[in-house]
């Protein structure tokens, strides 16, 4: 019998032997590994002897070998993304070439960039999209497209002016505090609304993102907005970029406390309390930090490459300081930016970067936003009344706020809509935080579709409708008919003055001219300067734009070569010219406007400024030789043809040899007159230059004879001016105001040592040449009128030949090289229709109704009040000064 004992042992012995012999395997291998680590720890330690140690890794992922190899390039990772920036930038070019003339923004642009490039692509079939974007590809993408993002909001908080906003009235803050708390509420209420959640806390920083994009206002897109309507200059373009700049701040102070909360609720606290400690170390000791560097540097030195490298440096590990303590890498960019001095390095750092940045890196950053974009769903009908819905709603969530704050300040209804209309205008900022809400699945990619549309929608709206509503053309094309010139203005009053300088050369012959014009305490001259760039579109351009709202202006010398520094240079000049006469008053303003419309610039603040003669430099220099330049500036000169066409006061185009260079005793002048409105215009200037202690004043008449007279004559050349009995009434009409405006002249001045007149009589056109070349050219300044629109048989011919026209004929005549004069010259034409104002009349009272634009006390003239002659010399004493 078997002994269940020894059985039971022996089952007990196999569970045991199996036991055994399971250990020993695992010991087995663990000697086995064991054994395998120190061989590839000996070898490692062999590798690490060798002198020159290789290391092998997959060279053609990003580089092709060519096609020469039957290879295809678009496989590798470089040539892909070469391919997609070049296809980004034509397009992005092609946008912008196809939405200028109809005024449309760049920020349309470059948002249809990101709608046509990836998913015009993709629509075109599988084979082609996926070798333009492929999926490994759009990794590389999106880092070049947010490390242009990081460098693209360092130059917004670099260029933006926390000055302009602390001298922001109640007004601006209001507009822009209103404009950001109704559009956030009706956001988010929206944003609920749309989604129909169940369980809203969920989506709770969904809805504060949705709000918040809903409350940006774009600095630069309202910018080119009113630029292109020529509101810029205007009260209410003044009172839309002060908001703009103002609710941006306050917009990205928001933006820095939302990110953290919305990524992850519960380290918040820490997350927002880090970012705080960052911001007021960047404040309080990176900025005064840097000023300390700077002041170590010579001024009007460049910055060096090592310079501009520790910059961009300290630009990427402020991105990566915000990134680490929980917030977004956009912030730390945006606040050392802030922090950066402003002044000739922050507008040279713009200078470097923006080409880059705004013109290469920030289009990929949209194409990166059209590969959220579902395109599929905007062809959906409830897509699209989503987005009519959500366009409706939140425009009128500005125009309402803004209407509102309008009523409390008493301001007109036409100009609350249009500016509630302009600040729904929208820039990059707004898909950012969009893209923030999509990233982190805050909401569905047919919300983010839905808001892209209505940006699109909302920004593209603005020109178009406030062109139909508030009529910036047509109230241009009214001021037209309001003319203004010397010779109907109040004898008693003052006399207001346009400069237009182009370039610092320009600043000594204006100021010179300026100081000639007579200024005194019963008749005061007021200048409004204007330093006119041309409107590019780059970052510095809008620093000139933000800046322009400023008073406030910098004494330190600046780099000449900076247009910022231009700008304080010609600032400085007009405040010393102030400064040296009292009864002269200047406003200084930069214009910045794009050549083929500058004139509108200029003729709306001649009206805004209600003044009587705008003051035009010539578009050609003086060389060194003493000779004009045989081009010139070809955009300038068209920009002076526009003014004379379309000003509604006197234009003058000052052609500038040496008389800035001339001393008080050196002003010597000679007034040829001829027939016509614009030769009395010109008169009436030279007569109160002539009041002036140390000008001398020659007026020199060219009577046309009875032969030069007689019908045969004017025949030849009245087809020019409406046919022959038009030529004739009109020049008899001229010609009987010449008399009694000269005979006026003669009366009042002709007890006067320093004014000299005669009379020549002539028959044609060629004697006139030969007797202005006969002349004794020891004069320092000729002025003369135009003659546009007036027939004279003493010019007639002569603008056949005229190298200049807008200069008329007798103007380039003494301009031409031929002509052996070099004195400096001016140009006068009267306002279209203006008469001489009768003695005692109200002529000009019109101009008294709005004096809102020259604010300095020294423009208005005090003391007496009884008539006075602003012609009569003043002697003695001018301004409180000897002369």
């Amino acid at each position: 019998m078997e002994n269940p004992t020894q059985r039971g042992c022996g089952r007990g012995g196999d569970r045991g032997g199996r036991s055994l012999g399971y250990s020993s395997n695992k010991r087995r291998r663990r000697r086995v590994v064991k054994s395998q680590h120190k061989k590839m720890a000996s070898m490692a330690e062999e590798i690490g002897k060798q002198v020159d140690p290789t290391i092998c890794y997959v060279i053609n992922v990003v580089n092709s070998q060519g096609i020469w190899r039957a290879e295809n390039p678009l496989v590798k990772s470089l040539p892909v993304f070469i391919l997609q920036v070049a296809i980004t930038l034509l397009t992005f070019r092609l946008l912008l070439l196809i939405l200028k003339p109809l005024s449309q923004p760049r920020f349309i642009a470059e948002i249809l960039v990101g709608l046509a490039v990836y998913p015009g692509i993709m629509s075109i079939g599988g084979g082609v999209a996926m070798k333009v974007f492929p999926y490994d590809s759009l990794a590389v993408l999106e880092t070049a497209a947010n490390l242009g993002l990081v460098f693209h909001v360092f130059l917004i908080g670099l260029e933006m002016d926390l000055n302009s906003v602390n001298m922001a009235g109640g007004r601006a803050f209001s507009i822009a505090i209103a404009g950001i708390i109704f559009p956030l509420g009706l956001g988010i209420a929206s944003f609920f609304w749309l989604t129909g959640d169940q369980n809203p806390s969920l989506n709770a920083g969904g809805a504060v993102l949705w709000g918040l994009s809903v409350t940006v206002t774009g600095v630069h897109t309202v910018t080119q907005v009113l630029a292109s309507l020529k509101l810029l200059h205007s009260d209410l373009g003044k009172l839309a970029m002060s908001s703009a700049i103002i609710n941006e701040i306050f917009l990205w102070a928001i933006l820095a406390v939302t990110i953290p909360i919305t990524n992850e609720f519960r380290t918040s606290f820490w997350a927002v309390l880090v970012t705080t400690g960052f911001v007021l170390f960047s404040i309080f000791a990176v900025r005064p930090g840097i000023r300390w560097v700077l002041k170590k540097y010579p001024e009007g030195e460049r910055l060096t490459e090592g310079q501009i490298f520790l910059i961009l440096a300290a630009v990427v590990m402020s991105a990566v300081a915000t990134d680490a303590c929980g917030s977004y890498s956009i912030i730390g960019a945006f606040v050392f930016g802030l922090a950066f001095p402003t002044g000739d390095r922050a507008t040279e750092i713009m200078e470097k970067l923006e080409d880059m940045v705004t013109g290469i890196l920030v289009p990929l950053y949209f194409v990166t936003c059209g590969i959220r974009i579902n395109v599929e769903s905007l062809m959906d009908s409830d897509t699209v009344v989503k987005v009519v819905v959500v366009v409706a709603i939140l425009c009128l969530a500005k125009i309402m706020s803004t209407l509102l704050v309008h009523v409390l300040y008493n301001m007109s209804i036409q100009d609350g809509f249009g500016l509630g209309l302009v600040l729904n205008s929208k820039d990059i900022m707004a898909l950012v935080i969009l893209n923030i809400g999509r990233d982190t699945l805050r909401f569905n990619g047919e919300m983010y579709t839905v808001m892209v549309a209505a940006m699109v929608v909302m920004t593209g709206i603005v020109v178009p409708v406030m062109n139909l509503v508030y009529q910036p053309r047509a109230r241009f094309l009214r001021h037209r008919n309001r003319n203004r010139s010397l010779e109907k203005s109040q004898v008693d009053g003052d006399l207001r003055i346009l400069t237009c300088l182009h370039q610092i050369r320009n600043v000594p012959g204006i100021i010179s001219l300026l100081e000639a014009s007579n200024p005194n305490p019963r008749s005061p001259v007021n200048v409004c300067a204007l330093h006119l760039v041309e409107l590019t579109g780059r970052a510095s351009a809008m620093l000139m734009i933000h800046n322009s709202q400023n008073s406030t202006t910098s004494q330190a010398p600046l780099h000449p070569r900076s247009t910022q520094a231009q700008s304080d240079q010609i600032v400085t000049a007009f405040g010393e010219l102030q400064r040296r006469h009292h009864a002269l008053s200047v406003q200084s303003l930069t214009v910045m406007s794009p050549y083929a419309t500058m004139d509108e610039d200029i003729c709306n603040i001649a009206e805004d400024k209600h003044v009587s003669l705008a003051l035009l430099p010539f578009h050609r220099q003086q060389t060194a030789d003493g000779q004009m330049e045989e081009e010139g500036n070809s955009a300038v000169r068209r920009v002076n043809q526009n003014v004379l066409a379309n000003a509604s006061c006197s234009v003058a185009v000052f052609v500038d040899r040496g008389f800035g260079s001339l001393g008080y005793p050196h002003r010597r002048i000679c007034m040829l007159f001829f027939c016509g409105p614009d030769y009395r215009e010109a008169l009436s200037y030279s007569w109160r230059m002539a009041g002036h202690p140390t000008a001398m004043l020659t007026v020199i008449r060219f009577i046309p004879s009875k032969k030069a007279a007689d019908l045969q004559t004017l025949e030849d050349v009245a087809d020019d001016f409406g046919g022959i009995l038009t030529a004739i009434t009109e020049y008899e009409n001229q010609k009987s105001l010449d008399d009694e405006f000269m005979e006026n002249f003669r009366i009042k001045t002709s007890g006067d040592e320093n004014i000299l007149y005669s009379e020549i009589v002539l028959n044609n056109g060629e004697e006139t040449v030969t007797a202005i070349r006969g002349m004794d050219h020891n004069y320092d300044l000729y002025v003369v009128g135009r003659g546009h629109k007036v027939l004279s048989p003493l010019t007639a011919g002569l603008n056949e030949w005229s190298e200049c026209p807008e200069l008329g004929a007798i103007g380039d005549i003494l301009v031409t090289s031929e002509f052996s004069s070099t004195s400096s010259v001016l140009v006068i034409q009267q306002s279209g229709g203006a008469i001489m104002a009768e003695p005692g009349s109200p002529a000009g009272s019109e101009d008294d109704e709005d004096l809102n634009g020259f604010e300095h006390p020294n423009w208005r003239p005090e003391g007496e009040n009884d008539a006075f002659d602003p012609f009569t010399r003043n002697t003695g004493r001018e301004n409180g000064r000897s002369v």
